[in-house]
């Protein structure tokens, strides 16, 4: 039988046609993002944040731009360098703590202070109505997402704390420099260490107690490294950001930000408060099952510890304004108006 060659190589020339007509319209403004976390994939903030944006961008751009999770540090260890990797481009988006480059991020810091909210929500609500006071932070990137948790809890590993007595000469990591402040004031001894190493410290004896909102808990099995949770001592709440590269958000197309922006800003911001509240309380409730008392100050406890942290606030304030050029007692001001 003859092979009629002329008739074989037009048919492969139809097929690699048809093939590459195919790809051309499966991916003519495809993009994938590289999201980069420090956490387990388990975290609150990879289940109530991360992923449900990855699967939200998806379905709204028919899988046109899609967000690849990297958790546990696989695009670099280290929490602290979360704002470089994302300004560098290492990843294309990042979760990190302001706390973690406090100069970069020193009027949001501002946020931290003890008293100004009850809960995470009403930080958050409080730092995109007043955005502008901040942006200026975050212009290397885009920003993406601004929130807070519910305010941090002392968790003791031998001893417990009821009293403002209780806490003279304990080593206690701090999640913020207004609570060392704080802690230095109530004749504490502040330890700033990332979260990421609290377990290992606390079951050391390198530190006696960790403040830190409800939820690490969980997340940093502390429920094994402590015997007491005292949730009322007046204290800070941490912020957190999700912030873009710049050349990642120019590269996208003009559909792609707006499906984006759409998913994220203030929207993103109150589902990471959400996450937190909820982590939160299940941390506690986890403390509870594995034996940790739950302690509660009097009255008369907290008057006394809010009396001691009066002029250390001041202090705090004063020094935020030397170092930003704005008036940070302002800027309190304005988060805490209702």
């Amino acid at each position: 039988m003859q092979v009629n060659m002329k008739n074989i190589r037009s048919s492969a020339i139809a097929v690699v046609a048809t093939v590459a007509t195919a790809l051309s319209i499966q991916t003519p403004n495809a993009a994938e993002l590289k999201a980069a976390h420090f956490m387990p994939s388990m975290h609150p903030m990879d289940k109530g944040v991360m992923s449900p944006l990855a699967e939200d961008i998806s379905e709204a751009t028919d899988g046109e731009l899609t967000i690849r999770i990297y958790p546990s540090g696989e695009l670099g260890k280290g929490p602290v360098q979360q704002y470089k990797r994302v300004v560098t481009g290492v990843a294309d988006i990042v979760f990190g703590i302001p706390e973690y480059t406090p100069k970069q991020f020193s009027k949001t810091g501002v946020v931290h202070i003890p008293g100004l909210f009850v809960n995470g929500t009403e930080a958050t609500n409080a730092l995109w109505d007043n955005i502008q006071l901040f942006e200026d932070e975050y212009a290397q990137t885009k920003l993406l997402g601004l929130w807070a948790n519910n305010p941090s809890v002392l968790i003791t590993r031998d001893k417990p704390v009821r009293t403002l007595a209780d806490m003279q000469g304990m080593k206690i990591r701090t999640p913020n420099p207004v609570m060392a402040t704080l802690v230095e004031a109530w004749g504490g001894i502040p330890v700033s260490m990332p979260t990421t190493d609290t377990y290992n410290a606390m079951n050391t004896g390198v530190i006696d107690a960790v403040m830190i909102g409800p939820s690490g808990i969980r997340s940093y099995k502390l429920n094994e490294t402590a015997k007491y949770v005292t949730t009322n001592i007046p204290s800070a709440l941490d912020s957190f950001y999700l912030l873009m590269n710049k050349s990642s958000w120019d590269g996208l197309n003009d559909t792609q930000k707006t499906k984006l922006d759409d998913l994220t800003g203030r929207k993103v911001s109150l589902q990471g408060a959400k996450a937190f509240y909820e982590a939160g309380q299940a941390g506690l409730e986890l403390a509870k099952e594995s034996g940790v008392e739950l302690i509660e100050i009097s009255p008369e406890a907290e008057a006394e510890f809010r009396a001691k942290m009066t002029d250390a606030l001041t202090a705090f304030l004063d020094k935020k304004s030397e170092e930003t050029g704005a008036d940070a007692h302002a800027i309190a001001a304005a988060l805490s108006s209702k």
